[in-house]
């Protein structure tokens, strides 16, 4: 996957759309957890996926750490090209078990944009992030509604069943906001869930 993705990275930030995607996802998650409102300053995030760090850009001025890791070099390459002073970019693949090894856990919260529809094993990859997060930490993703007929993405069920299934609760599964591609109108959902007390 990481080698398909390596052929967008140089004009990634140059298209408005997936800036727009970014800007939306993140007053999304402002909304449900009031990152700008303060009270996040000793957080510790993992943007999981991160590409070239448009979300991480958003969430660095509010938490004290944002890890950022993503399988392709050349996204990586990108962010550590903005020098982001609480950013720290890795260049791994979370999922092959690394995570503990990295010292990878501990997070309160960890977002994953437009990514787990993508996954090989979308609710494998949900038990294993819901396990880096400490107690009452959030896990939050974005993803293209499957609307059926060939589309991609991931419908409202399985969202809320592959976090159910990772042990999470509160969960919501929302749409979160749409985007216009090529004369059509794409809804993005949104899903969260906290990770209980031990």
């Amino acid at each position: 996957m990481s080698d398909d993705w390596n052929d967008y990275a140089e004009g990634w930030d140059g298209n408005s759309d997936v800036r727009r995607y970014a800007d939306q996802a993140f007053a999304a998650l402002d909304a449900l957890a009031g990152i700008t409102g303060g009270g996040w300053q000793e957080k510790r995030v993992l943007d999981f996926g991160c590409g070239t760090g448009l979300l991480s850009g958003k969430l660095a001025p509010h938490v004290r750490e944002v890890v950022a890791a993503d399988t392709s070099d050349r996204m990586i390459a990108m962010l550590k090209g903005k020098a982001l002073s609480n950013v720290k970019a890795l260049h791994t693949d979370i999922l092959d078990g690394s995570a503990a090894r990295e010292g990878l856990t501990g997070f309160d919260l960890i977002c994953a944009s437009s990514v787990c529809s993508f996954l090989p094993d979308y609710p494998g990859a949900a038990a294993l992030l819901a396990g880096l997060l400490n107690s009452g930490g959030m896990f939050v993703q974005w993803d293209w509604l499957d609307r059926g007929a060939g589309s991609s993405g991931l419908t409202a069920q399985q969202v809320r069943e592959a976090l159910r299934d990772a042990g999470l609760g509160a969960i919501r599964v929302e749409q979160a906001f749409e985007m216009e591609s090529r004369g059509q109108t794409m809804p993005v959902l949104m899903g969260s869930g906290l990770r209980a007390a031990p």
